[in-house]
Parts: structure tokens; sequence; C-alpha cells
């Protein structure tokens, strides 16, 4: 790791931008992505998630921002000592290549006074540590220590950046005893994926709290951690590897990739009882009602679009009036309070107000949860487990 890249890294989380950070440090955006890229990837953890053409900060975001803005302010300062026709400072320290390792040796070769005895202390060889400390000054322009028969000893240069360079050494240790952690983490957990349960009462909800509850009990070496999204971005982590098995609610799965169905539920039409009367006209209902669905990454969107294709002509299906939002409370209240229709699960509207109403569709239109994983013999074994915790805990469908 170079100090320039935590500079970099720095400026984009500050300003929330990739492109304004390179316009202040004058350096080509592509400098500026790999830069943060190369800091995210050495502490495993994203410090930045995209949403639209923005860049937000993440939590772990802005815990470390506060190091990496006390950091930049010690290169900086790194930079000043330096002799350089750059008008900006900023600008020059985006393009010191110096290794954050490199002022790490320079702090023992000052602390023991000798080039023989740092080298001895670090455990390379005297001509090796000789030559990187002739690197490092010449990297800053500046001369850092003086040789004399009694050995070495830092300049004037050389006690402000000894000074500066322990307290940036502080910085980044920290940082990177947070990264080992993770990393250690890492290594012993399990990732489930799993797409965001529908309500405390649903089957997904169920899974994953008995497999929350009960795989501590079977792998107690071996943590399990649990995260929701939706079915696209469950997918794109799996194929990545950022989880090891996860919960879809898709019917079709990539190549590469095996499946196991867990459980079927049924699909209802849900809307005011004063619209859903019988006989029922499903074509009437689709084009005279607006419609609350959940987006397209969302099976239950998918089966909607099944729905509507088995329905309506083509001409039809951009007739139709509807808002989209993932969440299925939201589309609940859209249901009950503002005469919306809704594909729900049959569970899902057990109970219902008297002003509401569902029409139960075919098992056609089931929808169906799913364990997926890559294909190899680490996820073979946890997708095994998982399946007989389901089994045991009477939540696998035969």
């Amino acid at each position: 790791m170079d100090v320039a890249t935590l500079l970099i890294a720095h400026y984009v989380l500050s300003l929330g931008s990739v492109r304004e950070a390179s316009r202040a440090l004058e350096r080509p955006v592509a400098s500026v992505s790999a830069a943060l890229s190369r800091l995210q990837s050495h502490i495993a953890t994203p410090l930045t998630t995209t949403v639209g053409n923005r860049i937000l900060t993440t939590l772990e975001g802005r815990r470390l921002g506060r190091d990496l803005s006390r950091a930049a302010d010690l290169i900086l300062e790194i930079a000043s000592l330096s002799k350089t026709e750059e008008p900006s400072v900023e600008r020059h320290a985006a393009r010191i290549s110096v290794s954050l390792l490199a002022l790490s040796r320079f702090i023992v070769m000052a602390r023991t006074g000798s080039i023989r005895s740092a080298a001895i202390e670090i455990g390379i060889g005297q001509p090796q540590l000789t030559r990187q400390l002739k690197s490092l000054e010449k990297d800053l322009g500046l001369t850092l220590l003086v040789r004399t028969a009694a050995g070495a000893a830092p300049t004037p240069e050389g006690k402000q950046l000894l000074t500066l360079s322990e307290d940036l050494e502080t910085i980044w240790l920290r940082i990177s005893d947070r990264a080992g952690d993770r990393f250690r983490r890492a290594s012993m957990m399990t990732n489930l994926g799993s797409v965001t349960p529908l309500g405390r009462e649903s089957r997904i909800a169920r899974i994953l709290a008995l497999l929350a509850a009960e795989w501590p009990r079977r792998q107690p070496r071996n943590p399990l951690f649990i995260s929701s999204t939706n079915a696209e971005e469950l997918l794109s982590g799996l194929n990545s590897r950022l989880y090891d098995i996860v919960l879809l609610d898709t019917v079709e799965v990539p190549a590469g990739v095996d499946h196991r169905v867990v459980s079927r539920s049924g699909l209802a039409l849900v809307g005011p009882a004063d619209l859903l009367v019988e006989p029922h006209d499903l074509r009437r209902l689709l084009l005279g009602t607006p419609i609350a669905l959940p987006s397209l990454k969302s099976g239950l969107r998918q089966k909607f679009v099944t729905l509507i294709e088995d329905i309506l002509k083509p001409e039809e299906r951009a007739r139709l009036s509807f808002i989209e939002i993932d969440s299925i409370p939201v589309i609940a209240n859209l249901v009950i309070e503002h005469g919306h229709l809704a594909l729900l699960p049959q569970w899902a509207i057990s109970g219902l107000d008297d002003k509401m109403a569902a029409i139960p569709l075919p098992q056609t239109y089931d929808m169906q949860l799913s364990l997926a994983w890559k294909r190899g013999a680490s996820s073979e074994n946890v997708a095994g487990l998982v399946q007989r915790i389901l089994a045991d805990g009477g939540l696998m469908d035969a």
C-alpha cells in the first residue's frame, strides 16, 4: 500500500465522487477509481456504494473515514517536506510513489541509528535496505540520513519525516488490524443470501430463523451470516463467491448453479371487495385498476409478468397502470387503503379485512422457493447441511 492511494481514497470519500476527486487532484479518473478499489480490496470491505450516478459512503466507510482523513493530513505534511515544482501540495501528494512499507523501514532505521542493525531487525540484507532508503530519498527529493562512522542519523527533514511516519504507521496499523479481523472472520464464515422475507409469518422468515437457531449447534466453529436482497443480486453474489448458498424465489437458475426446491406457495390477486366480484374478469380488473408491484428483480414480479402475458395482449399490457415498490408492507397498505390490486402469496392474505377480497390463481402460477449453490465440494457440503436442518425442522417440502 502506498501513501497516494490513502490520500486519493480520502478525497473520494470526502467529496463523494471519483470525478470530483480526479479534478481536485488532477489525476485520471481511472487512476482514482483504481486507487479506491485497491484500498477496498486490501482492507476487505467496501467503502462506497453506487446509487445511480452517485457514490455514497458505506457505514464502514464513514467509520474508517476519520482515520483516512487524519492519514491524508499526515501525507500532505510529508508532501510539503518534498522538493517539488508542483504548484499544489495535494497534486504532488497524489503522485508520491512511497509505500507504507518503505516508511516503516525508515522508522526502524531512524530508531536504531544503524542500517546494519535495522536490516537485522527487519530480516533483510543490508544492501537491500540501503537501496530502499535511497529510493525513498529520491521519491521525496530529500536527504533523510547522514552517514557517519558510528552509523546513520536523521537529518532535520528526516526527523520531521520520522514523526509524521510514526503517526501514519499507527493509523495504518489500526486500519490493517480491522482488515485482519475481517479476513479471519470471513475465512471461517458461511454466507447465506436470501430474498427478503415478506413478513414474520412467511416461509422464508421461518426458514431463516430456523437456520440461525440451529446452525451454531451443528457448526459451532463456522458461524453463519445471513443477509437479504433481491434475486438478481443474489445470483450475482453467488457467481462472485460473495455467497456460499442462496435462497431464491425465481424459477430459472443459470448454468453452473445447482438448486433444490424447498417449498411452493399459491398466489392470489388481492384487491377491494367491491371490485373482485364473481364471476371474476381478470382482464377487466387488470386494465381498470391501479396495481402495486415489486420490481422486476423479484420472483413475485416475474410471476405477475407471466400472468399478464397469459391474459393480456401486448397493446393491453402497455396500458397497465402500476406503481413499483420493493416493500410488501407498503404494497399491502396500497391495497387496503388506496384501492390497488396486488399479487401476494396466499399465506399473506389470511384474515383479510371485510373490504378486501382475493382471487386464488391456478397452481401453474405458484411461487417456488429454492436453495441454489455453485457446483463444488465446499458449496455442496453447505447445501447438504442446510437441507438437513430444514428437513429436520419440517420446512423442506418432499
